[in-house]
């Protein structure tokens, strides 16, 4: 499959993930009630005839306002997709980054040090980092906070975003599962490379180990990193609802869990909770990230695929 029509494919898989939830958004959400004796009893009542209404409606709107819509506090979708918008790639991307530079510089070490006492913050660390769940540390590490802020030893404003430094936590947290996928990655990647014969060679010519991950092997394995640039991106975006709903820092994550949150109780006659507008809007915005990493990814392994094959030739 050619790199054009593998970008096309893409295109064409998340455009229709976009149809299909526009479509799940516009579903007729009317209840109907009625009262039999002393019980109250309420249905959803599905019209085929609303749905093709709600379809129609929603598709005029768009074209005569140039717009996704509004949401339930009667304000432009694009108005929030740009301000939850903000929030979140302020920690997105310094994580991301922390995440890389981290990450390699633990892999170097778990390279490094593989046998002796120094192993147990090498590979162990990072398995344990892999296997323990974000929600685990984030709880753990605020619990700690809250019994030193108890103790009188420090003070500080563990959730939202009203801080300067409020956004320190979420980018440590987001950045924690990454930095050990990294790790592996580079350990395993720098395992492969050992095995060369310029290593050898420049082993054998007394040349510090050190000087040769770093400025030669390091090198070689960058290509083999990129290949994991999807993986990488998708753990950061899974995580990121996590990381701001547990620190209530309002980016995307917790705006679009407030769009979908569960009612368990309903007055007669209301209809199913939903917010239309902002479910489209902001499931369209993440849509459309996944397709640019996606794009990414394929052009990325399309050229180092391409240049592994002409060295191997």
């Amino acid at each position: 499959m050619t790199l054009f029509l593998k970008l096309l494919v893409n295109l064409f898989f998340w455009v229709s993930i976009a149809v299909i939830i526009v479509l799940a958004a516009l579903i007729p959400r009317e209840t109907t009630f009625e009262r039999i004796g002393t019980i109250d009893y309420m249905a959803w009542d599905f019209s085929w005839k609303a749905y093709e209404e709600n379809i129609v409606n929603y598709y005029r709107d768009v074209k005569e306002n140039k717009s996704l819509g509004t949401t339930q506090f009667k304000i432009p979708v694009e108005t929030e997709l740009h301000h939850y918008g903000l929030r979140s790639l302020k920690i997105m991307i310094p994580a991301f980054l922390l995440s890389i530079i981290l990450g390699i510089i633990k892999g170097v070490y778990d390279y490094t040090y593989q046998k002796g006492p120094r192993k147990l913050f090498g590979t162990f660390t990072t398995w344990l980092g892999q296997s323990i769940p974000d929600f685990f540390i984030i709880f753990s590490v605020q619990t700690f906070l809250f019994f030193l802020m108890d103790q009188g030893f420090i003070k500080v404003d563990m959730y939202g975003d009203e801080q300067w430094y409020n956004i320190i936590m979420p980018i440590l947290f987001l950045s924690m599962y990454p930095v050990s996928l990294i790790a592996k990655y580079t350990a395993e990647a720098l395992e492969e490379e050992e095995q060369k014969d310029y290593i050898r060679t420049a082993l054998s010519k007394g040349v510090p180990r050190r000087m040769i991950i770093w400025k030669h092997a390091l090198r070689n394995c960058y290509p083999k990193l990129l290949l994991h640039f999807m993986p990488v991106v998708m753990t950061l975006l899974s995580a990121m609802l996590v990381v701001e709903f547990l620190t209530m820092y309002r980016g995307i994550g917790t705006r679009l869990l407030s769009i979908l949150a569960i009612q368990t109780k309903m007055l007669p006659g209301q209809p199913l909770p939903i917010d239309p507008g902002a479910f489209i809007g902001f499931s369209f915005l993440i849509i459309f990230v996944l397709l640019i990493v996606q794009w990414i990814d394929s052009i990325l392994t399309h050229f180092l695929t391409k240049q592994k094959e002409e060295a191997a030739s």
